[in-house]
């Protein structure tokens, strides 16, 4: 029922974005928002909590709060972003190989936006001093860019015959 939801209101809104982008980059771009607006808030709402302690001890490590913040986000965001590509976006129906195989990769480039996205807030936080949340809609941005490229042309790569 929510998938249905979904796809009824991409197609509702896509004659107002139909000139400017193909279906596959309006959806990508209009999912991803919701995901991201997730992990932002996420992310948001983590650091409020957390700032109260500033650093977290870890095994005698210390964390600090934007970065616990970034980690809960992301386990939150990563299974919803993978369905809502997955069945949206890039829409890839296929058998359970094909499907694991897109998990992997995607698991991949997630990754990779993980530690991008660390590094541009630590910069963002500590060299800049940029407000933290300031710092990870900046990133975000940044990183969605190379992501969407990624995961059209890695993980839901279509197979050609």
């Amino acid at each position: 029922m929510l998938k249905n939801i979904i796809q009824k209101t991409l197609l509702v809104f896509y004659p107002l974005f139909k000139k400017l982008m193909p279906y596959q980059v309006y959806a990508y771009l209009a999912v991803g928002a919701a995901n991201t607006a997730l992990n932002i808030v996420l992310f948001a709402i983590g650091y409020q909590v957390l700032q109260s302690g500033s650093n977290m001890q870890v095994a005698g490590i210390s964390i600090e709060a934007y970065t616990v913040s970034l980690l809960i986000a992301f386990a939150c965001t990563v299974p919803t972003g993978y369905w809502l590509s997955k069945n949206f976006a890039f829409n890839t129906q296929g058998n359970g190989q094909a499907t694991t195989g897109h998990i992997g990769r995607y698991f991949l480039v997630v990754l990779q936006g993980l530690l991008s996205d660390y590094l541009l807030l630590k910069f963002l936080i500590e060299i800049i001093n940029m407000h933290p949340t300031v710092a990870k809609i900046i990133s975000t941005m940044l990183v969605l860019s190379a992501n969407y490229l990624l995961q059209k042309h890695f993980t839901f790569k279509a197979k050609t015959s």
